[in-house]
């Protein structure tokens, strides 16, 4: 079930800051994950439903090709970024970073049962911005900070579930320009600045995922290969 229009994420929900999505194995098509920040408190989970009417797994709170009403966590602070990716350890666990306004940025991970629990070792500590990108289980962090410097981080699964971050050798690239791009070349020009952000999906035989916040909240639009 393919987004041809551009769908609303959250509702009603008064969501701020960058949101994030990937393709999770959930469903029998491998269904997205949307990670967003709450404006006031906490983070919200939405997932969308990326089967076809005729699959076998029968999700009637979710029909194919819409997205859940949200889940509520990591109460108590205000964050204005999150990012998501779905790992290969657990099995099938779930990866967050999230970034408060006090420039910590934590780490969170999901797993069934629990649900979201956040590390005991954060990732970094005063930062601006950051991008999250995952591979066999390795999370890497491209790091802004707070005085302009940069950096990439890295943690291996030598001790998962937890996490330790250390410095590698890298250049760090924070901001999506080819999310960016797309989004012009498809017209769409109400973008808050640094928001945008493209993920890969095997939707339709390969989708690009674009996710950006305009000035009424999220927005969901797949573009086919």
């Amino acid at each position: 079930m393919h987004s041809e229009i551009i769908i609303e994420v959250g509702g009603n929900r008064a969501l701020a800051g960058r949101a994030s999505l990937a393709q999770g194995v959930y469903g029998t098509r491998g269904n997205l994950e949307l990670v967003a920040c709450d404006a006031t408190d906490g983070l919200w989970v939405f997932w969308f439903n990326a089967d076809d009417a005729d699959d076998p797994l029968d999700t009637p709170e979710v029909p194919p090709g819409h997205w859940s009403a949200g889940l509520a966590f990591a109460s108590g602070s205000r964050y204005r970024d999150a990012q998501i990716v779905q790992s290969t350890l657990g099995p099938d666990h779930l990866e967050v970073l999230a970034l408060t306004d006090a420039g910590v940025l934590e780490s969170w991970y999901w797993s069934p049962g629990p649900g979201f629990q956040r590390r005991g070792t954060d990732a970094a500590a005063s930062v601006r911005r950051f991008r999250l990108a995952h591979r066999d289980g390795i999370l890497t962090a491209d790091v802004e900070r707070e005085d302009g410097t940069t950096a990439v981080l890295a943690s291996g699964v030598e001790h998962y579930p937890q996490r330790i971050w250390a410095a590698v050798e890298g250049t760090a690239v924070v901001r999506d320009p080819r999310a960016e791009e797309m989004l012009r070349a498809h017209g769409i020009r109400d973008v808050v600045e640094g928001t945008a952000r493209a993920a890969r999906s095997t939707r339709d035989g390969g989708t690009t995922e674009l996710t950006w916040r305009d000035r009424r909240g999220i927005r969901h639009l797949g573009i086919r290969d």
